[in-house]
């Protein structure tokens, strides 16, 4: 593993994190009652990453790619947004940042977001 691909997934898990924890803490500061904030704290970042690994992008030809950066650029704007609603603008800001970086090194390296499959794994096995 390059230096670059080492930079790229420390940034990649960064990432994930603050969208895990951009949606969790709206979640938890929008709930009013205990309950709630727990339902919300806890779903939001399910049906965001839910949202995230739904749709196989595999499968959509030369448009994959780009359809798997226009995804993860709605989920992570959703999450800098998410903090700036809880009233954290530091934290949506650095969030965007960081997806703008990643993501601009991602391609700046040459490599993609969809990496190629295993065919075993293509075919079920």
């Amino acid at each position: 593993m390059t230096s670059a691909e080492r930079v790229n997934l420390a940034l990649r898990a960064t990432l994930e994190f603050g969208v895990v924890v951009g949606f969790g803490y709206w979640g938890f500061h929008t709930g009013r009652s205990p309950l709630a904030k727990a339902a919300l704290g806890i779903g939001a970042p399910v049906l965001g990453f839910g949202f995230w690994g739904a749709v196989d992008f595999h499968h959509a030809g030369s448009v994959g790619e780009w359809l798997r950066l226009a995804q993860e650029l709605v989920i992570s704007g959703l999450a800098a947004l998410a903090f700036l609603a809880a009233g954290q603008h530091d934290l949506a800001w650095a969030l965007a940042a960081l997806t703008i970086v990643y993501h601009g090194l991602v391609y700046a390296t040459g490599s993609r977001l969809l990496k190629a499959r295993p065919r075993d794994f293509d075919r079920g096995t």
